[in-house]
């Protein structure tokens, strides 16, 4: 791993290349309870406790194995799709090799941010992700800059994988409480409604609770 550098005097830093470090993550947390970890590929979970998580639940030994990303994707006419966290099939095989992207982390206090340039697409990416103080609400915020000497034309595609119940429901009864969803579009967002919650503390519960992520 390359020697991280602090930018500025409240302790923030900038690790290039971090994403090389498969055992990297960072915190993000609210003084109202939420709860998340993200990677240099946005990988990680989101929870407000045992019972109640939005992503797939994760620990140290699996985080660096996910596939399960708070992706972005950028559609490129006439180039293909470009992932802004990285982790496209094209852009995992490079990994480690000459066509991968340059890429890296700057982080400070609570907040955590992903950068990502590639020379074929001639696009950067600039991800910002946060928690705010007293809001269980967990805030990306996705910034693109053509850095190529043409026009580009593209569509671009969030991709959020909602997990939504306990943590539980890894083990247990997983395959029918995802079956059980109750799911529904918004203006700006999908709303996640468990129907159905196995948990070890309070046995079988009607779960009334929604989870939301929006765009």
């Amino acid at each position: 791993m390359k020697k991280y550098q602090f930018i500025d005097e409240y302790g923030s830093f900038e690790l290039k290349g971090a994403e090389n470090d498969m055992g990297l993550y960072f915190p993000l947390a609210s003084e109202s309870g939420l709860k998340s970890a993200v990677t240099p590929n946005l990988c990680g979970d989101s929870k407000l406790d045992q019972n109640h998580f939005l992503f797939e639940p994760v620990s140290i030994e699996n985080i660096r194995e996910s596939r399960t990303s708070r992706n972005f994707w950028c559609m490129v006419k006439g180039k293909g799709p470009w992932s802004a966290t990285g982790m496209s099939a094209r852009q995992e095989a490079a990994r480690f090799g000459a066509g991968q992207d340059d890429s890296g982390v700057r982080a400070g206090f609570m907040w955590h941010e992903t950068y990502r340039r590639s020379e074929e697409f001639g696009l950067l990416a600039e991800i910002t992700s946060f928690v705010p103080v007293r809001s269980n609400v967990e805030v990306t915020a996705v910034k693109l800059t053509n850095c190529g000497r043409e026009k580009t034309e593209l569509t671009a595609v969030a991709a959020v994988p909602i997990y939504g119940r306990s943590a539980d429901n890894i083990r247990d009864h997983r395959h029918v409480t995802s079956l059980l969803h109750c799911i529904r579009t918004a203006g700006y967002g999908v709303h996640v409604t468990p129907t159905l919650s196995l948990c070890a503390e309070h046995g079988t519960n009607l779960a009334s609770e929604s989870l939301a992520t929006g765009i």
